[in-house]
């Protein structure tokens, strides 16, 4: 049976691009302690998985370049050669050129990758002249998918059970060998790797049998380990030293040729081989007690967005039986809602889990950039980065990555000063920039700090008159908040001035509106001559959240519950001035008084007697919103607003109540903006 290595492209792309990130992130560190074996080490392991990768789907400009790659780091690992600028430059290029690589199969676009130079300057770096593996297309070709099932036109032959009767003829110098091979406990997608296997056999002799079947292989009917027999010339020392090159084999046994042994035989057959049934029926295989069927899968985030969406509708449904359940006082449907309710609810707490990412999965791609861009400023950096375990939704992760690059990039080129300018400030020469993660209320906080100079409100103030937006006559105290403000204003940048905050406001109008749009806020601290930090708020999901349920004008708008800090009675005559702004004082503080009415253009009340108000805190801001009424609170799924709708301020999506009636919800961060 032909195995198709096409079904296997999606999974070598994403395994590709993790070993690549991890080969980053190896190498920087790396830099930092040239002499580390550990590194090295685990360098070497990726690179080497990475080739037979590449080696099994038949990526020869892939294979080459990273077998030149490997040359290079064993002779670091020897010692024979030393981790120089040079070397770790070039093998910073050789990783750019394999993303380049791996991005082409991903688009299918038969697009040029030229290796030539980069390998040529490997083989100039170990002087090992030509290289050792011969690849079938020419280096400097554009990467090219598979036509044929397996790479060359080879196939594996048609797996059979082992048994005497199957077994082909061997040719003069071949001679039947059996092997055992045992996959790790861990080993997630035990198919591919039984294709590996076999596709390194393919090539070492010819495969006449396979227990179980390859049928059940293909299938992962097989615990951790299989049975093959093989027609072969090689020893068997070289056989089982190829076999576990491969990522995830944990063993290779060879067994007595002519016995027919069930890979997975029960307990008691394994006891009885042991003590005399078959010879060495099961020698050196060792068996869990209770092996991990359980593993791993990988899924389309499309199905995790389509089952979500599903899980919405159903929490929609729920609410409005429970109206109903409410309206007709039926007990017995009261009491089977509540079991609904729920099940409902771990329902969609496992789904919503499903869809949590570790923030590392982003986190781990910035270390180099950092490393590339400090480099290219001739600046010193200590890079840190904490929280990575802290989880956040599939959907929020993968849009922050473009704001996140934003930050660090202003803190590289701006927040951290040369290591000249440091000394003169007493300061040490390696500046550092930490990015953190941590778990705020119903927030994830996403901080990205520095300890350059801090932000001069002078130059801020001075750029801000030079662009129009502040007058002169203004007054020139900038507290955080303005300047942060003016930061994030469209085309503000300080680029004129030589020093300071030189374009600190580059990007930074993109950061705000991107975290604005998931729902989050920007906030910032800066102390003069001790650094900066900006820190995203981020909601966990942007699928389903608490709320707060307030009546304004007649209509029914819904409050994000993470932004809510408590809510209060207040009367009319409570409320004072300052500055022409409406304040009230609660509990020694004054709060803004915003009205949820004036604020959407709705029929307003006369403001008289007592009314309640919603305390809401974005940071740096806390205000009260005075609304009609207070509904309570609910569990709401958020649908996103029409193209069209999307412009419009205050409003960050809508929502369908049990009711039937469609509710907005409130954008907190911009309307009290």
């Amino acid at each position: 049976m032909d195995m198709d290595v096409s079904q296997y492209k999606e999974l070598f792309i994403n395994e590709a691009q993790e070993h690549l990130e991890a080969l980053n992130q190896a190498m920087v560190e790396l830099e930092k302690d040239p002499g580390n074996p550990d590194v090295l080490t685990e360098i070497f392991r990726s690179a080497h998985t990475l080739k037979g990768m590449s080696a099994t789907m038949g990526f020869d400009q892939l294979t080459e370049l990273t077998h030149e790659m490997e040359n290079v780091l064993d002779g670091l690992r020897s010692g024979d050669m030393e981790a120089s600028t040079e070397i770790v430059d070039l093998l910073f290029s050789c990783l750019d050129l394999l993303g380049s690589m791996v991005a082409a199969i991903a688009e299918e676009s038969g697009r040029f990758v030229d290796s030539k130079p980069v390998i040529d300057a490997l083989r100039e770096a170990y002087g090992g002249g030509k290289s050792a593996y011969e690849p079938r297309a020419r280096s400097g070709e554009a990467v090219e998918l598979p036509k044929a099932p397996l790479p060359g036109g080879e196939k594996p032959a048609e797996a059979a059970p082992l048994s005497a009767e199957s077994a082909e003829r061997p040719s003069e110098g071949e001679r039947e060998v059996r092997l055992r091979v045992t996959l790790d406990r861990d080993c997630a997608l035990k198919s591919v790797r039984v294709f590996m296997i076999f596709k390194k056999l393919s090539r070492l002799g010819r495969i006449t049998g396979s227990q179980p079947s390859m049928e059940d292989l293909e299938d992962e009917k097989f615990e951790r380990s299989f049975e093959v027999s093989l027609l072969t010339a090689a020893s068997e020392e070289s056989l089982r030293r190829e076999l576990m090159t491969i990522a995830e084999v944990s063993d290779v046994e060879l067994l007595p040729s002519g016995m027919e042994v069930a890979a997975e035989a029960p307990e008691e057959k394994r006891h009885e081989a042991a003590e005399g049934g078959v010879p060495g029926a099961d020698v050196g295989l060792e068996r869990p007690a209770a092996p991990l069927r359980t593993q791993s899968v990988r899924v389309n985030i499309a199905r995790l967005d389509n089952l979500m969406n599903l899980i919405g509708e159903l929490v929609i449904n729920r609410t409005r039986l429970q109206e109903i359940a409410s309206s007709y006082n039926i007990p017995e449907l009261k009491e089977v809602l509540a079991q609904t309710a729920r099940l409902t609810a771990e329902l969609q707490d496992e789904v919503m889990k499903t869809r949590m990412v570790p923030v590392d999965h982003i986190f781990n791609r910035f270390p180099r950039m950092v490393r590339d861009l400090a480099k290219s400023r001739g600046k010193e950096i200590d890079f840190t980065m904490e929280g990575r375990d802290i989880e956040l939704d599939r959907t929020i992760l993968d849009e922050i990555s473009d704001p996140l690059m934003h930050l660090l990039r202003n803190a590289v080129d701006h927040g951290v000063d040369s290591p000249e300018e440091r000394e003169a400030r007493g300061k040490p020469r390696r500046g550092s920039i930490r990015l953190a993660a941590r778990r705020d209320r119903n927030y994830v906080s996403i901080e990205v700090s520095d300890d350059g100079q801090g932000i001069d409100e002078r130059k801020v103030y001075e750029a801000a008159v030079r662009l129009g937006l502040v007058s002169p006559e203004e007054k020139k105290g900038l507290s955080e908040e303005d300047m942060l403000r003016l930061l994030t204003t469209p085309g503000f940048s300080t680029a004129q001035e030589v020093s300071g905050v030189s374009g600190r406001g580059v990007g930074l109008d993109v950061v705000r509106s991107k975290v604005e749009s998931l729902g989050g806020i920007l906030v910032m601290q800066t102390r003069k001559g001790e650094g900066t930090t900006f820190a995203m708020k981020l909601p966990l999901t942007l699928a389903i959240i608490q709320a707060l349920l307030v009546k304004a004008g007649g209509e029914t708008y819904a409050i994000p519950l993470g932004t809510v800090s408590e809510t209060a009675v207040v009367s009319s005559h409570e409320i004072r001035y300052v500055s022409n702004q409406e304040v009230i004082f609660l509990r020694d503080e004054t709060l803004p008084l915003l009205r949820l009415t004036r604020c959407l253009g709705l029929p307003d009340e006369d403001g008289r007697g007592t009314f309640p108000v919603v305390v809401v805190e974005v940071t740096p801001r806390t205000v009260a919103i005075a609304v009609d009424e207070l509904l309570g609170q609910q569990e709401i799924v958020i649908t996103s607003l029409d193209k069209f709708l999307k412009g419009i301020k205050g409003f960050g999506g809508a929502t369908i109540l049990g009711t039937g009636q469609v509710a907005l919800i409130l954008d907190i961060p911009s309307l009290i903006s």
